[in-house]
């Protein structure tokens, strides 16, 4: 039984340390889910082989595929969850409305198209010309979802939904340098009367599933869950320039609960 953990621990292992690579999923994850997955395939393989096989040989072989299945129910637990969050943001405080962690945070100065740059080359969220979010600077913040993340969106303040669009995309892995004008993507300006914040929801390769729950013109309530990105992802998020970012480069953030941003005073 021992070495059968051990096979299901090391396979576990290489199968997370792809996924770091891949996917930028947390190391802090070998530490605890690591050891759940190799615990649950060890348990299932030797109950499989105690039943049918009754040959320890053949459970080490079917081990190396009960470890990739525990591990992808696990991973689709984890992003299909819908977790109840608290916040201790005061009520003009900006909360995150994604899971991930922030791969960039820029400056848009008035009248200026935010733009996503990768690989070199530059690519315009032009839909938000429709609104007046772009009247006055702004700062672009980019969260990178991995598959351990919740992929449901919430939104980051209370208001009114005054754009609400969809763009179907040519469905492009969001490694190449136009995947957010490329992509599926599902853009949202929320307006509560003092603030204008916008939220942009980017699907990944060949993914034509951006959900949105909310219709242009209803209300919202910071913190409720708006939608959903199925699978690879990326959210971004436009809030005004005279608030104060409170996140660094590589934060892990939180959709409903981690404060991104606060009022200048």
């Amino acid at each position: 039984m021992i070495y059968l953990f051990l096979e299901s621990l090391l396979i576990s292992t290489v199968l997370f340390l792809y996924l770091n690579y891949k996917a930028k999923v947390e190391l802090k994850y070998l530490l605890i889910d690591n050891l759940i997955v190799a615990a649950f395939a060890t348990v299932i393989s030797a109950l499989f082989n105690f039943s049918y096989l009754h040959n320890l040989n053949y459970t080490y072989i079917l081990n190396i595929v009960t470890v990739p299945t525990v591990l992808v129910i696990g991973v689709l637990i984890r992003f299909y969850r819908v977790p109840y969050r608290k916040t201790k943001a005061t009520a003009d405080d900006i909360v995150s409305p994604a899971d991930g962690n922030v791969i960039y945070i820029k400056r848009i100065e008035a009248k200026d198209i935010p733009i996503a740059i990768k690989n070199g080359e530059i690519s315009k969220l032009e839909e938000l010309t429709n609104t007046d979010i772009l009247d006055t600077p702004c700062w672009l913040i980019g969260i990178n979802m991995t598959p351990f993340d919740v992929h449901k969106n919430s939104a980051p303040i209370s208001g009114k939904i005054t754009l609400n669009k969809h763009f179907d995309g040519k469905y492009l892995s969001l490694k190449e340098a136009k995947s957010e004008v490329e992509n599926e993507r599902n853009t949202i300006v929320i307006d509560n009367g003092k603030i204008k914040v916008g939220v942009v929801q980017i699907a990944s390769k060949k993914v034509r599933r951006v959900v949105t729950y909310f219709k242009e013109g209803q209300s919202i309530d910071r913190g409720d869950w708006f939608g959903m990105i199925k699978f690879g992802s990326q959210v971004d998020v436009i809030i005004p320039v005279n608030y104060q970012i409170e996140l660094n480069l590589k934060d892990q953030v939180y959709a409903g609960r981690t404060i991104i941003a606060t009022p200048i005073n």
